[in-house]
Parts: C-alpha cells; structure tokens; sequence
C-alpha cells in the first residue's frame, strides 16, 4: 500500500517563509491536516491518507529540518492553508505533534473547526531538559552512534515480528539513515520548546466553537496515565475514546480502530467512547 498512496499522492514541495514544506495533498471535501509523527514526515501517515481521501481533502505535511519551534510549525501550517486556498481545517495531532496542534488551535482559532489529539499530552517542564539535552547529543555525537541509537529504539518500540511490524521497522530504518544531524536535532529541539515554554488551561478554549477529541491508548506506555488524564483535565469539553487493548505503536501498526473513529469524529457520528 505504500508504494501505491505515494504514486497515486506524490509529495510536493512548497516554500513557505523560505523554508521547503513537504505535503501530500490527496481527495477533494472538507480539510483534514494530518501533523507528522516523531521524525516529522507525511509519508508516515500513509494509511491514513489511503482511508480518508475518498471523502476529505488530505493534507499530510512534513516539518522543514530546520524549524525547531512550535510557533515556527503552527505558522508554517496556516501559510500552507492560506497557499492550499483553504479557510478553515480539522486538524489531527498525534504523538509527538499534539503540541503543535494544541498550539494552532490557540493562536489561530477562526482557522480550526475540528482538534484531535491521539496518544497525546500537554507540556511537562520536567521533561525539558531531557528533551534538550538529546537534541544536543544529536548535533554533537557522531552522526553513526545517534543514528545506531535510535534504530534500538525503534526496534525497542515495534517487538515483534508480525508484517506489519516488520515493514515499519524497515520504514522507520529508512527514515533515520535519510536524516541529518540538524533535522533529527530540531525534532527534540521543538519537544524542548513546547514542554518549557507553554502552560495551558482549561479556560484558553471556552470561547471556541469547535470539536475536542481525544484518543487514547490504554497500553501506551509512552504516555503513562497521569499523563492521558492531564491531557483530559485540560480539555474537559473533549469527546475521549479509549481505543481497547492498543499501545502506541497500533497508531501505526493497527491503524483501523484508529482511523475508524476518527472518521467518526469528522463526520460528527456516534460512536462508543469505550472502542473495540
């Protein structure tokens, strides 16, 4: 399938700001933005492209290497729109980008309809230093040691060996030989940034008339859950499903349960807030 979504929605390239965004544009309808994952990149969110192209108009985006602040990314998100022509969007923030999302939905509120965090969570301050010191090892360290590391870490993350974990181990193997050392290190850099510099409340949204969303995985063991219930004390006009026996990875490995209620949330349905 992934060979045949980027055929079918080859990526492009835009200069916004002067820096080079890469985005997929795939299907025609109302606007969902798909925010990359932790290494940045829209071909990552393949699946999702596949499943909801036949009704909305897909935007994937990748991060420019370069930009390693959250309010750089949320500005570069609403330039593409203006340059895609398109008002306003549903925006879905998963994993590493929900600091994005929830700070586009704070600073351009009149553009967001729809905000949907999956296996997300609000600033830690605590974890800041940590976030700062990798992106420092990142720039630092031989380029060959880092790279080794995360490629543990992946395997760390996706045990196993079912297809589908095999083929993201692949991918995600690829994607860490394709970076630099500035990319890999403006990716923790913007970790850094949002868990030291923003502080949110749940009155910052009281005003605004859009949807909430949260999806959660009850096995994620990369957002524990003091930190998924932070993330719903925030948001307390948020729609919260629990994804039954997933973990953080099946956001890619076992995407359906996913994607189903996500097309759900867009489509304004019903659904159990307790998902199979």
């Amino acid at each position: 399938m992934y060979e045949a979504v980027l055929a079918a929605y080859p990526p492009e390239q835009r200069m916004v700001a002067g820096e080079r965004w890469t985005v997929i544009q795939a299907g025609t309808g109302p606007t969902v933005v798909l925010l990359p994952g932790g290494f940045g990149l829209a071909t990552t969110s393949f699946q999702y492209i596949a499943a909801l192209a036949s009704d909305y108009h897909v935007l994937a985006l990748s991060y420019p290497p370069r930009l390693d602040q959250v309010a750089q990314l949320a500005s570069g998100v609403i330039a593409l729109l203006d340059a895609c022509g398109v008002d306003t969007a549903s925006i879905v923030g998963g994993s590493a980008s929900g600091g994005v999302a929830q700070v586009l939905v704070r600073r351009y509120p009149q553009r967001i309809a729809k905000l949907i965090l999956a296996q997300t969570g609000v600033p830690q301050p605590r974890r800041a230093w940590f976030d700062q010191l990798i992106a420092r090892a990142c720039e630092q360290l031989p380029a060959a040691f880092m790279l080794g590391c995360l490629r543990l870490t992946v395997y760390a993350f996706l045990p196993g060996q079912t297809e589908a974990i095999i083929f993201w181990r692949r991918h995600f193997a690829n994607v860490i030989g394709e970076q630099t050392r500035a990319s890999l290190a403006a990716r923790f850099h913007t970790l850094a940034d949002y868990d030291h510099n923003y502080r949110f409340s749940p009155e910052d949204l009281q005003a605004w008339p859009g949807t909430i969303a949260i999806i959660e995985s009850p096995q994620d063991r990369m957002l524990p859950a003091h930190e998924q219930a932070a993330l719903r004390s925030l948001y307390p006009q948020a729609t919260v499903y629990r994804l039954a026996g997933t973990a953080h990875r099946d956001s890619v490995t076992n995407p359906m349960p996913q994607i189903s209620v996500l097309r759900a949330i867009l489509e304004g349905a019903s659904l159990p807030t307790h998902c199979l």
